[in-house]
């Protein structure tokens, strides 16, 4: 016969060390999602913040058609004291204007703005740094982001004066900054597209006309090189340069041609150039 072990006691529940894991690891998969959500959406918010502060001076100027009189319309002769009204509408200016004083208060290095008219969202100021290190990682704005800002090749003059300048800008996965060059690697979309590049200088607008891509060594000397000085020798860089290109455009070209070359990362050492020559200068204002 049993011993009396005293009032009745129900079994423990068992233990399921799995499920506690598992709920565990599924809130923190919740938190790190809301966390890495939350890093995105701030920094989209900040770089949104910062373009809508760049194309504040950006001024597009209104176009004024001149006015028609209609047939038929009687007009009064003017009297010997009434001034003539003038009726030549006076045209307006091909390009929006820059206020380039303004950028400047906010960051000195600011030297140019690139738009392209056929990539939608390639719209931005450039720089120039003592290097092109600091802008890999700093916006226009001078403040430390991911996207960094369009830069110009601090071997360059911040005037444009060299026959070839180079602008630097990241391949940003959100579409932003270089992102869109990869456009200009389909055949049908630089035959098809608008190749026009226009560079805004405090005193000019420079229009270039894209004429080719290539995918290059991050230390190509050919494609990296600024430094030339006669006449001859950058013709023959120029030369050297439309033969790797992988489209024929029949680019006219000779020693005086300006050259713009737009580098952005494809991973690795591997870089995408898009090239573009100099067709006209247009002084602030025509």
């Amino acid at each position: 016969m049993h011993k009396y072990q005293g009032k009745y006691r129900s079994p423990r529940p068992k233990r399921r060390p799995f499920l506690y894991f598992g709920l565990g690891c599924a809130a923190f998969a919740l938190i790190a999602a809301a966390y890495v959500g939350l890093f995105f959406w701030t920094g989209a918010q900040r770089k949104q913040a910062s373009r809508q502060t760049a194309m504040e001076y950006v001024v597009t100027l209104p176009t004024r058609p001149p006015q028609e009189t209609e047939p038929g319309t009687q007009t009064t002769a003017p009297s010997e004291t009434t001034v003539p009204e003038t009726t030549a509408e006076t045209q307006p200016p091909r390009f929006p204007t820059v206020d380039f004083e303004g950028l400047r208060e906010k960051n000195p290095d600011v030297v140019a703005w690139i738009q392209i008219p056929a990539l939608e969202g390639v719209d931005y100021p450039v720089v120039i740094g003592e290097d092109n290190a600091y802008y890999v990682n700093h916006n226009w704005e001078n403040q430390e982001s991911e996207e960094g800002a369009i830069f110009l090749d601090f071997r360059n003059g911040s005037d444009f004066s060299q026959p070839h300048n180079i602008l630097y800008g990241h391949c940003m996965k959100d579409g932003t900054m270089f992102q869109p060059l990869g456009q200009w690697e389909k055949e049908s979309f630089l035959r098809g597209s608008d190749r026009t590049v226009l560079l805004y200088l405090p005193e000019e607008v420079r229009v270039y006309e894209i004429i080719g891509s290539e995918r290059v060594n991050a230390l190509d000397s050919r494609v990296y090189k600024t430094d030339y000085t006669t006449g001859d020798t950058w013709a023959d860089a120029i030369g050297e340069t439309l033969k790797h290109l992988w489209y024929d455009l029949d680019t006219q070209y000779d020693g005086n041609s300006e050259i713009l070359t737009l580098s952005t990362c494809m991973g690795g050492d591997q870089r995408l150039t898009v090239h573009a020559i100099c067709v006209e200068h247009v002084p602030n204002g025509a």
